[in-house]
């Protein structure tokens, strides 16, 4: 029989031992937290096995509404989450109009102070004039990534508190793994095309925490690696590794794979014509974030489209083509990004975050969690999923 090209389920034992691992994990980190009379707002990834940080989040700051992320919402996850949780449509362009989202707030709080948990930014455009108008409403925004943390430090002044998780170390297996996620689906999409990656040439944009959990995944595979990066820090950082180096054109001309991880719209339509022929490019972040190739699919382009399988289009004119993986979005969420049991590191402090939002009053700032509790979450972590001990008399 052919191999199938997706992630290996775990068994189910395995899946059970996670699953109460999980449960265990967070209903210990909510018995450590104060419960408070605020309520929460939601933003987040839908996925299988990651939300049963919710349950202890709801405890901390009530859930007045989940609103998952558009382009990683699993169906299945998403029926079962809304059996239990109000579910919310996200929408980023709504969230940019100030008079909107106050009332969308004010009707969820329901009187209650409300912690916004966010991955991207999507409070930020209008949260200086939420503020003004609803003083007393937002206790304060728990910002997941680095993407949406540039978001609110690319304000005037932060409004209200802002906690941010997108740099702590708890964040790194997130980070690691979530490279490998992109590559691994990258990987099963050309082995659908008969194509492999192994022997290829890939240029990755961008050497942050993704973009370095990309490189050395594809490494893994035997794939040479140019990386480009903007920050000369991070690109000695490549360099020093054994990465190459060329310059933007150069890379995309050689490379078979181009894989963007800059979060910065690093490649817009004035880039394409750098693509070699039959080259592949993929995303690691969601598309309104990593391109600006919305004319792609304009007439006046007069690119060709051919859908080649689900999550693969090839756009063609005046006899060369490209390969677009996921129509730009972060590949990964094309087989659910599946991370393990690493993912409930940073869920958990993005409950303490919330936790310490929702209890005490701070000044507007920028926060992170103390390293003391960060460093209890890891210990919990470990006692609830490490799968044996090493003592003196042997393994048990």
């Amino acid at each position: 029989m052919p191999r199938r090209e997706q992630q290996r389920e775990p068994t189910v034992p395995t899946a059970l031992r996670l699953a109460a691992g999980a449960r265990g994990f967070f209903a210990e980190l909510a018995l450590d937290l104060p419960a408070s009379d605020a309520a929460s707002v939601v933003i987040t990834h839908v996925l299988p096995g990651q939300m049963d940080f919710l349950t202890a989040l709801n405890q901390v700051a009530e859930v007045a509404a989940v609103l998952p992320k558009p382009k990683s919402g699993d169906r299945r996850t998403l029926e079962g989450m809304g059996a239990s949780y109000r579910c919310d449509a996200l929408d980023r362009d709504r969230f940019t109009d100030p008079v909107w989202l106050a009332a969308y707030l004010r009707d969820r709080a329901a009187g209650r102070r409300l912690v916004l948990a966010d991955i991207g930014g999507y409070f930020a455009p209008a949260l200086g004039a939420v503020c003004a108008a609803s003083p007393e409403l937002i206790a304060g925004v728990v910002e997941d990534t680095e993407n949406g943390l540039r978001r609110y430090l690319a304000l005037e002044r932060l409004p209200c508190p802002v906690y941010s998780v997108a740099r702590s170390p708890l964040k790194e297996p997130e980070d690691r793994l979530v490279g490998e996620a992109i590559v691994f689906s990258v990987e099963s999409l050309l082995r659908r095309l008969g194509e492999v990656l192994p022997g290829r040439q890939a240029c990755v944009l961008g050497f942050g925490k993704i973009g370095a959990g990309v490189a050395a995944a594809l490494h893994n595979r035997h794939v040479r690696v140019c990386v480009l990066d903007t920050d000369p820090v991070r690109q000695a950082r490549a360099l020093s590794i054994g990465y190459g180096c060329a310059s933007l054109p150069a890379a995309m001309a050689s490379a078979d794979l181009v894989v963007s991880a800059t979060g910065s719209r690093a490649i817009g339509m004035e880039h394409l014509g750098l693509l070699r022929d039959g080259a592949v490019l993929a995303g690691a972040t969601s598309s309104d974030d990593e391109f600006d190739l919305a004319a792609l699919h304009d007439p006046a382009s007069r690119f060709a489209q051919d859908e080649l399988i689900p999550g693969v289009t090839r756009f063609s004119r005046s006899g060369r083509s490209f390969v677009l993986l996921g129509n730009g979005n972060a590949v990964n969420f094309l087989h659910t990004s599946a991370l393990g049991p690493a993912i409930h590191l940073i869920k958990a402090e993005i409950i303490a975050a919330t936790a310490r939002l929702a209890a005490e009053e701070h000044a507007p700032g920028l926060y992170e969690v103390a390293p003391p509790v960060r460093a209890r979450i890891a210990a919990a972590w470990v006692e609830a999923f490490q799968p044996h001990r090493v003592d003196q008399g042997g393994l048990r």
